[in-house]
């Protein structure tokens, strides 16, 4: 190896690395386009091994883009296309190093990716990517005709982190995740509906976890990851990046670190790429000459030696549906001819005596070697392409001919370009990020939201299993300062966790109540909009419950704030009224903490369930008589009465809420039968 370093560095000695990168890129003739920006540097740069453009457009039907991170010194992320081949192997289309993620240099590099498809009707028919808006834009930009899917694992892996940070239950986890499963593989788009509100009763008593699942997957996405939808596309059964996963094992694995310079990268890629070549050569070659016993039947006879083995096992699995599927294409469900192209059960069951034709399997099947795509036909030309620049130039000045030919040199001699490789990007904004990553050598990415929330969950079940086995002489610590802890009642201080504040810009209770709900502070005017629809939803409740209709109209005018003007004291939030609003909202226990009065809010229209663990309890804090913060309370703290309009106003089937606190308000009465400053604001 260090031989073999100190040979590389000897040729690279009287070169630039941008220089020694594109002679390489020549030498093996390499597609590649490159831009610039202040004059030499590289901005952004994509290549693609000429091989795979043949292997691009004969397996052009499904693609995988997506970025991956920690593969070079500059830290550019690296754009990486991946297709699939008949032989239902993987291989890398292109790559491309982009100076950040936005839409401008996605679709640059998408561009440069349509161009090496030589034939504009034999584009992809299908791009599976995460939930990266920029690069679903891209897509959308670049390759409007084709369908965009997103990966079923990453989205399950998503709701799955969101519901347990959201419900308090492990059986509730299970429960909601079976019922989110059963939404997804619906099997129609006229049971989707119906399936749709199946899954809103199971989730009822956690509206913000149906609100998440509906405003960020199911309405702006469920096309692209519902079965009802990708079951009319063919995705030779790709509905997940997994393919794409594994390519960046495999790379990362090759490249061992992130130090590498882009000739060192380049070169692991390129040595990755041939190797990749030579086993889907070995997998073609196995198709058209090698047939296992399965197969050696008169039914594929016509297919044997003509279409990858891949797609003869497809084939032999599907054929043994025919036996119940028989030829009633709605028992049926051709979703194997929808999505890969091959024959389906009830099309099988008419050649049970007879043979496959080879015309009932699709083209894409049938390509089984590098060559075979057609490209012979196309005869390329630049004569015209000289004799305008040769007419250009000669029209030009001096100064003009200098200029053009100084571009034409470029072309001619790309190896003695100017250009300088990308600055090395350094982290200016603060500490160094914690990850579970300790090594900053390591190739590994940065663990995603969901990792993160199931190590939380682990560490948590292991705390308490752990807590029950310690000894009773352990000493706890002692317990740290916290800001603002004076402005509450002394007996309640001993059981607050902690205390956050939030921005005090006058929306303070709305961030307090977005911070606490888990959307983050800035989310407090997607919190307004949210209590704005209940109190239209319930508008004679709340009207019958705030006193009458001018009360009414005061909150709710209250709520109408676009986030950019001005908040005026008229706009402050009450939440002695709101918090009937947010309990019912959002189905938690609201508790307001202050020196001057403190209660409890319940939901006003759902019936408790039965399972404590599951209730969800939120504290505010009001201090300063003019600022709210967000309180964190201790298990099984004392709770503050409930206000006795809400026992006035509640329905029937959630007058059980009090019933299951009614001992921590008990406890929370005790101590103010010792120091009576508690004000009741339903005293008359």
């Amino acid at each position: 190896m260090d031989a073999r370093s100190a040979c590389r560095s000897s040729i690279r000695r009287s070169d630039t690395e941008m220089q020694h990168l594109i002679k390489l890129l020549e030498r093996d003739q390499y597609i590649y386009w490159h831009r610039l920006k202040d004059k030499d540097v590289v901005r952004d740069i994509f290549w693609c091994h000429p091989d795979t453009v043949k292997l691009v457009n004969a397996c052009n039907l499904v693609f995988f883009i997506d970025s991956t991170y920690k593969t070079n010194r500059y830290k550019l992320p690296l754009l990486d296309f991946v297709g699939v081949t008949p032989t239902g192997m993987t291989f890398s289309a292109g790559f491309a190093y982009l100076e950040g993620e936005r839409l401008n240099n996605v679709v640059w590099a998408l561009k440069r990716f349509r161009g090496i498809f030589l034939r504009r009707d034999a584009l992809p028919g299908v791009i599976v990517t995460d939930r990266n808006l920029a690069l679903m834009n891209a897509v959308k930009t670049v390759f409007p005709e084709c369908t965009n899917l997103l990966c079923n694992f990453h989205i399950n892996k998503n709701i799955k982190a969101k519901c347990k940070s959201l419900i308090g239950s492990k059986h509730a986890w299970e429960y909601v995740m079976d019922a989110w499963g059963s939404l997804v593989d619906c099997p129609s788009e006229q049971q989707f509906d119906e399936c749709l509100k199946k899954f809103e009763m199971a989730c009822s008593p956690w509206p913000m976890f149906v609100d998440y699942v509906n405003e960020t997957w199911i309405i702006p996405h469920k096309k692209k990851f519902v079965t009802a939808w990708t079951n009319k596309v063919m995705h030779l059964g790709n509905t997940t990046t997994n393919r794409f996963e594994s390519a960046h094992w495999a790379l990362k694995r090759m490249l061992q670190n992130n130090l590498g310079d882009l000739c060192s990268v380049w070169d692991v890629m390129n040595n990755m790429m041939t190797l990749q070549h030579t086993e889907i050569k070995a997998s073609f070659e196995t198709s058209t000459h090698v047939v296992g016993y399965v197969f050696k039947k008169t039914l594929y006879k016509r297919l044997l030696g003509m279409i990858s083995r891949y797609a003869l096992n497809q084939i032999a699995a599907e054929f043994e549906r025919v036996h119940y599927a028989g030829k009633n294409p709605s028992t049926c469900g051709c979703v194997m001819r929808t999505t890969h192209g091959l024959p389906c059960a009830c099309e099988l069951s008419k050649y049970v005596l007879g043979c496959i034709p080879l015309d009932s399997i699709h083209m894409f099947w049938r390509r089984l070697n590098f060559s075979d795509q057609g490209l012979s036909m196309f005869e390329v030309s630049i004569k015209e392409e000289i004799e305008i620049i040769f007419k250009r130039f000669e029209e030009l000045d001096v100064c003009g001919k200098l200029m053009l030919k100084s571009k034409l040199r470029e072309i001619a001699y790309p190896d003695q370009n100017s250009m300088c490789h990308p600055p090395a990007k350094v982290n200016t904004k603060g500490a160094p990020k914690k990850s579970m990553n300790r090594n900053p050598r390591s190739t590994k990415r940065d663990p995603s939201y969901w990792k993160y929330v199931d190590a939380f969950h682990s560490v948590q079940n292991s705390n308490s299993s752990v807590r029950h086995s310690v000894s009773s002489s352990y000493q706890p610590n002692p317990r740290r300062i916290m800001p603002m802890l004076d402005q509450f009642q002394s007996f309640i201080q001993d059981f607050i966790d902690n205390i956050v504040d939030v921005k005090p810009d006058r929306n303070c209770g709305y961030r307090s109540v977005a911070s606490l709900l888990g959307m983050g502070e800035n989310s407090w005017s997607l919190v307004c909009n949210h209590l704005l629809k209940e109190l239209d939803k319930f508008s004679n409740d709340y009207i019958k419950l705030f006193g009458g209709m001018d009360r009414f109209k005061e909150l709710r005018m209250s709520l109408l704030v676009d986030g950019l003007t001005k908040v005026n004291m008229d706009k402050w939030m009450d939440i002695i009224d709101m918090g009937y609003v947010i309990a019912s909202r959002y189905n938690v226990i609201l508790v307001l903490l202050s020196q001057q009065q403190s209660m409890t809010f319940f939901p006003l229209r759902s019936q408790p369930p039965t399972d404590s663990s599951v209730h969800r309890i939120i504290c505010v804090g009001h201090v300063y008589n003019n600022h709210f913060v967000q309180v964190y309370l201790k298990d099984c703290c004392p709770l503050p009465p409930v206000s006795l309009l809400w026992s006035r106003n509640c329905y029937p089937q959630a007058k059980h809420w009090p019933t299951l606190y009614i001992s921590r308000m008990q406890h929370y009465q005790s101590f103010m039968m010792f120091k009576r400053d508690y004000v009741d604001i339903n005293e008359d």
